[in-house]
């Protein structure tokens, strides 16, 4: 899905092509065939080529993403990813950065009160 929404559309040797550490064609092309039966991406033919778009906007592609991280690695706990990411990237964040994380939870410390 991450070749589809960089490129809007793409033929699965586009998206083969795209991915690193690639698995097989025949596999990039059953992941196609999955996406297709869930609804996620269409296709249209362009002689003998498929070329697929998503159909699934990236936004809720990326809750529904973030919703399946959280319960299988976090059991379902926000700060828990958060706590986990920070952590991780610690050594990165800028003073910037970190004003700006706790601006954001000032925010959700307001709205829980």
């Amino acid at each position: 899905m991450d070749v589809l929404y960089a490129r809007d559309e793409a033929t699965a040797a586009d998206i083969h092509a795209g991915l690193p550490d690639s698995p097989s064609y025949s596999t990039v092309r059953a992941l196609l065939k999955k996406l297709l039966d869930k609804g996620h991406v269409a296709y249209r033919q362009d002689g003998p080529r498929y070329v697929y778009q998503p159909v699934l906007l990236k936004d809720k592609a990326s809750a529904s993403a973030s919703r399946r991280l959280l319960e299988t690695f976090f059991g379902g706990s926000a700060s828990a990813a958060v706590v986990s990411l920070l952590g991780q990237q610690a050594e990165k964040l800028t003073v910037q950065d970190i004003e700006q994380i706790e601006q954001e939870l000032n925010k959700l410390k307001k709205k829980a009160r």
